[in-house]
């Protein structure tokens, strides 16, 4: 091979590397990109969720205070507690007046964030139900979750909540937070909680709660 023949060649070989390597350079450029969008949407989601639970804690802040209503921020999601002896009659899924106007309070505010998701947890202290309401609740299983469809019908009949935004699960007595051997305890534990939050973050924690309990999915959850 002569010395031209050669020169050709080196270039030929220079050429195709240069050009592998701004193909590879552009790659890691494109993939940078698309990590800095991620980043920047998650910095923009957490945002908005503090936003919103800030605007929940300053609307409830009176229930807070009269314990009424607990609000705890975990995860990405604010969780709203509400009181079930305030919230419903005993031995009963109808809404009171007090818990509708709650109710009213929450969704004054989460109908400024159409993009979170709104899940609702019925929960029911260890006491079985008595002989005179089995006829149409014969466990807290659907004491529970009738409770915690009442919730999400309220929101989507009075106030024309998507159904597509919300869930709705019962888990009877299994689920306590305090000792159902006291009074006390056993008013904790009978109780409704609303989640709030992205779908991705509520989606994942009902999947960390299916274990063993029924299952909540969103769209057409009425």
């Amino acid at each position: 091979m002569n010395r031209t023949a050669i020169v050709l060649a080196a270039v030929v070989i220079f050429a195709t590397t240069g050009c592998s390597n701004k193909k590879l350079i552009a790659e890691k450029d494109a993939q940078i990109a698309d990590l800095q969008g991620d980043v920047a949407a998650l910095q923009a989601e957490v945002a908005e969720q503090k936003q919103m639970n800030a605007e929940l804690d300053r609307e409830l802040a009176d229930l807070q205070t009269e314990k009424r209503v607990w609000l705890e921020e975990k995860d990405n999601l604010v969780h709203i507690t509400l009181d079930g002896a305030a919230t419903f009659p005993t031995a009963s899924a109808d809404l009171t007046a007090e818990g509708k106007d709650v109710l009213d309070r929450i969704w004054g505010v989460a109908e400024q964030y159409p993009n979170r998701r709104i899940l609702i947890e019925g929960h029911a202290d260890a006491r079985p139900i008595a002989e005179s309401y089995r006829w149409k609740y014969p466990s807290n299983w659907e004491l529970s979750s009738a409770r915690a469809h009442a919730v999400l019908h309220y929101l989507a009949d009075a106030h024309n909540a998507e159904p597509s935004r919300m869930a709705a699960v019962g888990y009877g007595e299994n689920s306590p937070v305090a000792d159902n051997a006291t009074p006390e305890g056993l008013a904790q534990n009978r109780r409704v909680v609303i989640t709030i939050g992205s779908a991705k973050a509520v989606q994942e924690l009902i999947s960390r709660r299916q274990t063993g309990s029924p299952s909540a999915e969103f769209a057409g959850g009425r």
